[in-house]
């Protein structure tokens, strides 16, 4: 959890900054605003990009992004089958179709799969980068010889690069979370960002009832063309993400230097099999994926390591919430899954989700800390492979 262990005096000093202004309004649109557009334009230029629209929580940062892209009923979203729930609900609120996809070796979409799964009604892909970057190079050429639009749900990865090139930049929009998981943490809070002026005014007017924000006109005079909903950020909110975003860089090198020494400890551990990458050097340094043989080896493996103190992060613990095929409750509302048995449509996905292991790294860890987690992974892996 990055950026909630270093909360601290520079957040608290941003919002006595504002607390100071002459006229506070914690209102997103309201007199008085400061703080979530001092956050937006500061976000737009780390970024590289045109423009950056901050919105309540990721979940609503991915909701407004396929919004902002025209994503509507019947609309059919290929995204991976491994993900956090939101972007499939999202996609459902939208009323369009999502279609999950098995993953690559990467643990992220591969695009001979996705183009298989393409049909006259795919509107939009969604790449969702897990800490580090899919194949960005070979979805985005798919993407424009379909005519589709390439959405990165970047919420894991802000601050994770693809040769050389911020994920979340490199499809026509791109999304991100700052709850207490993400790099940055401000309670609650999430980002979308582009270069397409047409896809961040409808995302600013989704994420606001649909105000169109014209120039000149007092708001509620303003016109309206679609619908929407209140997705805006507090000022209070956009305080703690400016103290946060100065401390992202800092974040983005401990994590990736933590990583590098605990992978470099496990490294000849026979048994052990870790993620394949695209882009090892981008990608975000707060997570280690390994693989085991067997779905029985990663169920002692995390026990055991729950003996000695040390959690995991998602894999497996928190699979249900993680994986398609186990989505019924959201998913059997379509005709095309409503009497299928869902785990078997994506068994590659769900074997390889179920014989990992994901090592979650903190920012504060020191040599101390980072020997004693070595020390307890290889320990287990005796125990449980012989290793």
């Amino acid at each position: 959890m990055p950026g909630a262990e270093l909360i601290g005096r520079e957040e608290l000093m941003e919002i006595q900054d504002l607390f100071g202004k002459e006229r506070v309004n914690l209102y997103r649109y309201g007199p008085g605003n400061y703080k979530t557009r001092e956050f937006e334009a500061m976000f737009a230029e780390v970024m590289g990009v045109k423009y950056a629209h901050a919105v309540s929580s990721g979940t609503a940062a991915i909701h407004c992004a396929l919004a902002g892209a025209g994503i509507g009923p019947g609309d059919e979203v290929i995204i991976t089958a491994w993900t956090f729930i939101a972007p499939v609900e999202a996609i459902s609120a939208l009323g369009a179709i999502p279609v999950p996809v098995e993953i690559d070796e990467t643990f992220h979409l591969d695009p001979l799969v996705v183009e298989r799964a393409l049909s006259s009604k795919t509107k939009a892909v969604v790449a969702i980068p897990m800490w580090a970057p899919p194949q960005m190079d070979e979805l985005s050429a798919l993407c424009d010889r379909h005519g589709l639009v390439l959405i990165e749900d970047a919420a894991q990865a802000l601050g994770a690069s693809y040769r050389g090139r911020k994920l979340g930049t490199i499809g026509q929009v791109g999304s991100f979370s700052f709850d207490a998981g993400k790099t940055l943490h401000t309670g609650e809070g999430g980002m979308v960002i582009t270069d397409d002026r047409d896809i961040y005014d409808r995302v600013a007017e989704f994420s606001d009832h649909g105000h169109m924000h014209l120039a000149g006109l007092a708001r509620g005079k303003d016109p309206r063309r679609a619908k929407g909903l209140n997705y805006r950020m507090s000022e209070l909110t956009a305080a703690v993400g400016i103290a946060q975003l100065r401390k992202m860089e800092c974040i983005l090198e401990r994590s990736k230097a933590n990583k590098r020494r605990i992978k470099e400890g496990l490294a000849d551990l026979a048994g052990l099999t870790f993620r394949s990458f695209t882009d090892e050097d981008g990608a975000q340094g707060d997570t280690l994926i390994f693989s085991l043989e067997k779905r029985e080896l990663a169920l002692r493996f995390e026990q055991e390591l729950l003996a000695r103190g040390f959690g995991t992060k998602i894999l497996p613990e928190a699979l249900d919430w993680h994986f398609a095929g186990v989505w019924g409750h959201l998913l059997q509302q379509y005709d095309r899954y409503r009497d299928c048995d869902l785990e078997s449509l994506w068994p590659e996905t769900g074997m390889k989700l179920r014989r990992s292991i994901c090592l979650n790294i903190p920012v504060l860890m020191d040599d101390a800390a980072i020997d004693e987690l070595v020390s307890a992974v290889r320990s287990v892996a005796l125990n449980v492979l012989g290793a």
